[in-house]
């Protein structure tokens, strides 16, 4: 097995800054973003998807199909268009289910012998250069840019070409290209998400390969460890990032501990029975919908977390950190010009 090696740079926060922290960050502050312009995977998607399913076949299929829920990849609304609706704005979308951080995406394209275009089932770089296209006068400044992805890169996929990685590298430098490309078009803020621990999904939990680190649980959840400690080493400088770390508060959740008022049941089986279709009696007490993805409940907490980091008109500035809020670790970092250790990425 391939060992990970962690970046151990943290730096705590005191609990006098914490309780100030606090106690300035009412969500009745909530900060005036024009839109949200969402870039990821599966855990984003909306529907993208299933839009090529449907022109792929007429209409007569869709997918994921039912009892998933028009589209998305869960039972109900996923977190970004929920954090939209809390936020008041418009979400636009360009987040794909199977997308990679790369130009990958890693749907079986054969599914049910749909004949999907291969060309249509973009990556995270794939969905930047959409964004470029629909948008050549360049980036809404006054935008929130939200960018969750990293997973596809690392689990076991259906896909018959994508050789998952078991190193974080490629995948960080992939991120930070994104975050580069949008920041140079003009985009100012962006809310980025870390992993959950990939190891404890119920498609991974408990599983053990020596040779295969996307099929080995330990292994996994180093290599989360291992992406989620150097993401935003290099962010792009003059621009306003809010990391929001899902690590922290999924593992709560794992620990059944109650956050925004939601506690799960069952944080290691999935509600969906992907064999039979068949659903549980109370999804809402399940934190994973399938063997991948969370429930709408699931998607609800990481709302009310990214709703609590957004909801900050002028939060003070912290470098280098992610900073513990209780529910799970939030960093706001503000990169004014003359920061010179990222003046060279501008």
């Amino acid at each position: 097995m391939i060992k990970i090696r962690l970046n151990s740079k943290k730096i705590a926060a005191t609990s006098g800054f914490l309780t100030a922290f606090l106690m300035i960050c009412s969500p009745a502050m909530a900060a005036v973003f024009s839109k949200i312009y969402a870039f990821g995977d599966s855990l984003t998607d909306t529907g993208n998807i299933n839009q090529i399913v449907q022109t792929a076949t007429g209409g007569f299929a869709s997918f994921p199909p039912p009892p998933y829920d028009n589209g998305r990849f869960s039972n109900g609304s996923v977190w970004v268009e929920t954090l939209a609706d809390k936020l008041g704005i418009d979400l636009v979308n360009f987040a794909y289910g199977g997308a990679t951080t790369g130009i990958e995406n890693t749907l079986d394209t054969t599914f049910n012998n749909l004949g999907l275009p291969t060309d249509s089932l973009l990556g995270l770089q794939g969905e930047v250069a959409a964004f470029q296209s629909q948008f050549p006068g360049g980036a809404d400044a006054n935008g929130l840019y939200a960018i969750w992805a990293g997973g596809n890169d690392f689990l076991s996929t259906d896909s018959t070409s994508f050789q998952p990685f078991d190193t974080p590298d490629t995948s960080l430098n992939q991120v930070e290209s994104a975050l580069n490309t949008l920041a140079n078009l003009g985009a100012k803020n962006f809310l980025v998400l870390n992993l959950p621990d990939l190891g404890k999904l119920p498609s991974t939990i408990g599983l053990v390969d020596t040779q295969d680190c996307s099929l080995d649980a330990v292994c996994l959840n180093n290599l989360t460890a291992s992406f989620n400690s150097q993401l935003l080493a290099s962010a792009p400088s003059n621009t306003n990032i809010i990391a929001l770390d899902v690590n922290s508060f999924v593992n709560k959740a794992i620990a059944k501990e109650t956050q925004f008022g939601i506690t799960f049941e069952n944080v290691t089986n999935s509600c969906l029975n992907e064999t039979t279709f068949t659903v549980c009696s109370n999804p809402d007490q399940y934190l994973f919908w399938d063997g991948k993805h969370p429930t709408a409940q699931g998607h609800l907490l990481i709302a009310e977390a990214a709703f609590q980091a957004t909801a900050v008109p002028e939060p003070m500035t912290i470098l280098g950190s992610w900073v513990a809020l209780g529910f799970g670790t939030l960093m706001q970092r503000q990169f004014g010009k003359n920061n010179s250790k990222n003046s060279d990425q501008s």
